[in-house]
């Protein structure tokens, strides 16, 4: 009887998993290939690059802006609730950007609607919704295999948004880019019910009670936390170089338009294996060392970017190592914060974390278009990315500097250091 309850076990655990990567891997999926929509909105927009640019920039600002309220709303109500309300305005979002004409219609439903419907199917959201139900321990593995979603979702619609938009233009690829979202209806209804019926973990009652503001008040006076929130926000900065600017810069190079997508395609299998990795590693090791570890890279491939030829070997390579590193941070990311906190608040302080991540994310991608309108290209992109992984790698290894930082009292570490 008990090897029938382990084996049912596992595999609800396996449904689970793979109902969270189908939810956050579409999502990310279409938040991640913003720059190839570009290419196919400038011709039927009239908004020129600069222009998409700021609406893609805006879009990076509500997408961090947004999270510790829409986590606060997962609080209040459910986590199914906010994932459904992502769905509805995702998909809004992507049936109505095509058919804006000008600056303000566009900055309204690519720049506002669809980054806000992306918002509540991201990571803190969909780890939000199965933490509860698996443990705090099984969650520190599952969130790089979660997180590893992320580039299924790239491997697999980068090249085929590239090719819809080349072949139907840009309003039927993003039609067909909306079904998806559809098919996760049941699927979120299926983790609410799923949430209820089998959390290990019920929530804490007395968070309902608190505002957003006693929580993060709370959270910033944990110096740990302030640097987790001050490398995060350097890594929206890089990010946005890549999903932003890095199809047009190797365009720029000379790169064909397939050679370029399929470099997508390679960087969604790195980031796959990156953040697979560094989940598995966060059991073996400190994550503040692992995270340290992966900012420290970002500098490295910075240096490439800067001084190394433009050549489509070095596309590749490069992509890949931009890969690897790019969703690396996000379990051991969203790991400290879950065993200092708590499961039930990590959708709201990682969400948190993200607004500073979403305010670098914005300034890349709007200084990225003023350059390359302006003539100077990516190259000063590239020189500001390695200073700010620099102060990323260093405020990552500070984390529970002269003292052992321990995980939250009663948490499956609770001696475990951080």
């Amino acid at each position: 009887m008990r090897d029938n309850e382990k084996t049912k076990g596992i595999f609800q655990a396996i449904i689970i998993v793979a109902a969270a990567c189908l939810v956050h891997g579409v999502m990310q999926g279409v938040h991640d290939n913003y720059g190839i929509m570009m290419n196919g909105l400038l011709p039927v927009t009239g908004v020129d690059y600069a222009g998409v640019s700021l609406c893609i920039g805006a879009g990076a600002l509500v997408y961090g802006f947004a999270q510790p309220f829409l986590g606060m709303l997962a609080l209040k109500k459910s986590n199914t609730f906010v994932i459904l309300l992502g769905i509805l305005f995702t998909v809004t979002g992507l049936a109505v950007t095509p058919l804006c004409r000008g600056l303000p219609s566009l900055f309204i439903f690519f720049g506002l609607v669809l980054p806000f419907g992306t918002t509540g199917l991201c990571f803190g959201i969909v780890m939000g919704a199965i933490t509860p139900i698996l443990g705090e321990r099984r969650a520190a593995v599952v969130s790089g295999i979660v997180q590893a979603s992320a580039g299924i979702g790239d491997a697999l619609m980068s090249p085929g948004l590239e090719t819809l938009i080349s072949k139907f233009g840009i309003h039927t690829a993003m039609t067909v880019t909306a079904l998806p979202f559809l098919t996760m209806v049941p699927v979120a209804l299926w983790l609410g019910r799923t949430n209820q019926a089998t959390a290990i973990q019920p929530k804490d009652e007395s968070l309902r009670d608190r505002s957003l503001s006693s929580i993060l008040k709370e959270a910033l006076q944990d110096r740990d936390y302030r640097l987790i929130a001050i490398g995060f926000s350097t890594c929206g900065f890089n990010m946005s170089i890549i999903e932003s600017h890095l199809f047009s810069q190797y365009l720029s190079y000379g790169i064909p338009g397939k050679t370029a997508s399929l470099t997508l395609t390679v960087y969604g299998v790195a980031t796959m294996i990156g953040a697979v990795a560094v989940g598995f590693l966060g059991t073996k090791f400190r994550m503040k060392n692992i995270l340290g570890c992966v900012y420290a890279a970002r500098v490295f491939i910075s240096l490439g970017f800067l001084f190394l030829p433009k050549t489509v070997p070095f596309a590749f390579v490069a992509t890949a190592l931009l890969g690897m590193s790019g969703d690396a941070t996000v379990p051991p990311t969203s790991g400290i914060i879950t065993r200092k906190f708590g499961a039930d608040q990590m959708a709201i302080l990682y969400g948190f974390t993200l607004i500073g991540h979403q305010i670098g994310a914005f300034v890349s991608s709007y200084l990225g278009g003023v350059l390359v309108k302006a003539g100077l290209g990516y190259m000063p992109l590239w020189a500001v990315n390695m200073l700010l992984a620099a102060v990323a790698a260093a405020a990552s290894f500070a984390i529970g500097a002269g003292k052992r930082s321990a995980a939250r009292p009663g948490s499956d570490y609770a001696n475990t250091p951080l």
